[in-house]
């Protein structure tokens, strides 16, 4: 494209683009240098970078050069302020704001590139100015009439429509506004004025591509434009349209739009008339919005000033049936405003208070306390929150949750609020609640059962009892817990039923069950609970009643019992066979004298069979007789009488009451050396005895007595005498051997033992001042190691 640059700067960065987009440019540094560059020259598109050279280009053109060229002007300022009456003296073709945006350059170089293809400069010869004045004139009078309709905005819109068709020569005018993604007509004239109301999504049209881009858009020939819907336009019978963007505010809002029935049957005149006529519009939809918008704010006014006295007569009324004292004081202190309960409670009225310090109606003491936490608030800027006592006339005591705030009059003076509840019943109720807490902590804290308060299945309090029941130094560990993780799991099922909510008041009744300690030990306790407020809050009180000792002596007693059952049937069955076996004796004895009295009459190897029968029944029965004598020894009950025990003697009779049992499993080494007598009860220590052997021949597997030993020792050391009963059996693993002497603790079987029988022998032991111990290593064996004190022998005199 032939292109002539009218500036006075040659390097500008208008030159750059449109060298750069492959144009012929040339450049005239004034307007005298036009004619000489344009002459004999056609189709060549002036682009002049001021109104004032467009103007000066235009006149130039209608005398010096023909045909006229067409001009694109580069305006600056912005989009609001464009002089349009400029643009139309000067017979500018097209413009850009200035500073250029290149797409907008480019797109208006292209337009009238096509208008000058389509013939139009000869349809603009020789009548352009005419009509650019014609039409300027008709757009004044119809601002006038635009000032004469009012601000009805439907009437408006249809007097621009109208007056556009007319002064375009138009088949037809509208004005659509945007609405949502669709637009809607609101004024039509000519052949569209059957479609008044109608609705179109906006990118469906190029009316809404107009309202969405903001750019004024037009189609000289809709048959073959891609942006018209062309069945709709030869419904209509639309050849070609301009459609020009509303703006309010700087929004677009709608657009307005003239068609016609043939193709190319406007030019560049309508659309700067429509272009104007879009400015009308907007300016008055401005005016019409702006009217709207303070009418508004009047009506808006009067109802906040008629709601304000209303609700200035429904706050007077609401603070003065109040139980809140409420007032405001100036930066002085004097109150300004009072509520009528504030005045009540000084036996005054409000007229009567106006004006009055803290001075004038308390205490000094008070008075002063009161204006230093005034100043305090006034100071700091931010609310504050205190109780206070302040006397009333008659002198009686009252305490006020006050709260205390700044804020300012009309006159930005700062101002000191105050609210004020009385709390006088509350604080009687809080400190009688304080007294009965402190009653109540100081009951459960020194309560000897372990209490427990639990909500929603966790721990929220532990007395002292408690931590010592559980072995728990603190508190810290259990917070949160529940207290079915501190039971044994075989009795999660009781627990849990005395911890079912109880009703409000009553008591579970009691389950026993076994608690785990810290340290790994059972104890067993008497459970149950009750429903109580806690913390305000209903909660879950457990007591738990330590009955460990208790259930140890029950089973004490108990194995007590048997054993002195079994002391008894021994002793009985002891009896009955002593009193035959003296006859068996006495007959061996008698039967061995007629052996040796018939060794003439009888062969002698005959004698020899017979005298050897006799004396191995004779050694049967003597083994008899030492049996029936330990279990006597193991069966007599001698209670708390001690008496100085032969312990070789209690060891001999202890293996002899096992060694049937002992011979299938084990060898039995005796290691005894002579030691002093000890003081005991024979048959007690004889129990201790017996039961480790018992334990040592539990621990060896049966058939194998080769391959196992028993060792028993006695020794004498440094006053005492010390019993050793060693195995070689499969020994104690070192996790359970700090617990083997805990009642009703056991390594064994279910129904192999009860637990109780070390637990006996240490109570034994400890009983007669000794001490038991044991060493032992899994897969070697254990060693049970007894120490009593030695009997003391008196010093023989001579």
């Amino acid at each position: 494209m032939k292109l002539l640059l009218v500036s006075p700067q040659p390097g500008c960065s208008v030159s750059r683009l449109l060298t750069e987009w492959g144009h012929e440019v040339r450049h005239a540094v004034e307007v005298g240098q036009v004619g000489s560059l344009l002459h004999g020259v056609e189709g060549v598109l002036v682009v002049v970078a001021s109104l004032e050279m467009a103007a000066d280009v235009a006149a130039l053109s209608t005398q010096e050069i023909r045909p006229r060229p067409f001009l694109l002007a580069l305006v600056s300022g912005s989009t609001e302020q464009v002089p349009m009456d400029a643009l139309l003296a000067a017979a500018v073709d097209d413009f850009v704001m200035m500073p250029v945006e290149p797409v907008q350059l480019r797109l208006r170089l292209e337009w009238l590139s096509r208008r000058r293809r389509a013939g139009m400069q000869t349809l603009l010869e020789g009548s352009a100015s005419a009509g650019a004045v014609e039409r300027l004139s008709a757009i004044i009078q119809t601002q006038s009439d635009i000032v004469s309709a009012g601000l009805e905005l439907d009437k408006v819109m249809w007097l621009i429509a109208e007056r556009a068709r007319q002064l375009c020569g138009a088949a037809g005018s509208a004005v659509a506004l945007a609405d949502g993604d669709e637009l809607v007509y609101r004024a039509t004239t000519g052949q569209h004025s059957r479609h008044l109301g109608f609705r179109l999504k906006l990118a469906h049209s190029i009316t809404g591509m107009s309202i969405l881009r903001g750019e004024v858009l037009h189609t000289r020939d809709t048959e073959n434009d891609p942006r018209v819907n062309v069945s709709a336009t030869r419904t209509t019978g639309i050849g070609s349209m301009i459609v020009v963007p509303v703006q309010r505010a700087g929004t677009t809002v709608g657009a307005i739009n003239i068609t016609y029935e043939q193709p190319n049957a406007y030019d560049d005149l309508d659309v700067r008339t429509l272009e104007l006529m879009g400015r009308l519009l907007g300016a008055a939809m401005n005016n019409a919005a702006e009217f709207e918008s303070k009418r508004t704010v009047v009506s808006e006014l009067a109802a906040a000033l008629e709601a304000l006295q209303k609700n200035q007569h429904l706050f007077h009324s609401f603070m003065s049936q109040c139980p809140v004292l409420a007032l405001v004081k100036d930066a002085e202190g004097r109150r300004v405003w009072i509520n009528e309960p504030y005045a009540r409670f000084f036996h005054r009225n409000v007229e009567s208070m106006l004006g009055l310090t803290d001075a004038d109606l308390l205490p000094p003491a008070a008075a002063e306390r009161m204006r230093q936490e005034d100043l305090a608030t006034l100071a700091s800027g931010k609310p504050r929150n205190c109780v206070q006592m302040i006397p009333s006339p008659d002198g009686t005591s009252h305490y006020w949750l006050s709260h205390k705030f700044v804020l300012s009059d009309a006159a930005g003076r700062p101002l000191l609020g105050a609210m004020a509840i009385d709390i006088t019943a509350r604080i009687v109720a809080e400190e009688a609640l304080r007294r009965s807490e402190e009653s109540f902590r100081a009951l459960i804290e020194g309560l000897p059962e372990a209490i427990f308060v639990h909500r929603e299945d966790r721990l929220l309090y532990v007395n002292p009892a408690g931590l010592a029941f559980l072995d728990h130094r603190s508190t810290e560990g259990l917070a949160g817990m529940s207290l079915l993780e501190l039971i044994h799991p075989e009795d999660h099922r009781a627990a849990a039923s005395v911890l079912e909510s109880p009703a409000a008041g009553a008591r579970t009744s009691m389950r026993e069950v076994r608690f785990l300690r810290a340290c790994g030990q059972v104890r067993t306790a008497e459970l149950s609970a009750m429903q109580l407020l806690f913390g305000g809050e209903s909660a879950t009180v457990v007591s738990a009643r330590d009955i460990t000792e208790r259930k140890q002596m029950q089973a004490r007693l108990l194995l007590a019992d048997r054993l002195s059952s079994v002391g008894t049937l021994a002793a009985g069955v002891a009896h009955e066979i002593n009193n035959p076996l003296a006859f068996v004796l006495s007959n061996l004895s008698f039967l061995e004298e007629e052996c040796q009295l018939l060794a003439k009459d009888v062969p002698r190897e005959r004698l020899r069979e017979m005298e050897d029968v006799l004396r191995e029944t004779r050694q049967g029965a003597e083994r008899v007789r030492h049996i029936v004598r330990d279990l006597r020894t193991l069966s007599r009950d001698e209670g708390d009488h001690l008496s100085d025990v032969d312990v070789c003697g209690v060891i001999e009779s202890s293996l002899g009451l096992v060694r049937n049992e002992l011979r299938h499993r084990a060898r039995v080494v005796k290691d005894l050396e002579p030691v002093p007598r000890v003081r005991a009860s024979e048959g007690r220590l004889g129990q201790v005895l017996l039961n480790l052997l018992i334990n040592a021949l539990h621990s060896l597997p049966s058939g194998q007595p080769n391959q196992n030993e028993v060792r028993v020792r006695a020794r004498a050391l440094a006053g005492q005498v010390i019993i050793e009963v060693r195995d070689t059996g499969c020994g104690i693993a070192p996790e359970v051997r700090d617990r083997i002497f805990d009642p009703f603790f056991t390594t064994k079987p279910v129904g192999m033992g009860t637990g109780l029988g070390l637990s006996i022998c240490h109570g034994i032991v400890t009983s007669l001042g000794g001490e038991i111990s044991v060493e032992s290593e899994l897969g070697r064996g254990s060693t049970f190691r007894i120490s009593l004190p030695a009997v003391v022998q008196p010093a023989r005199t001579a």
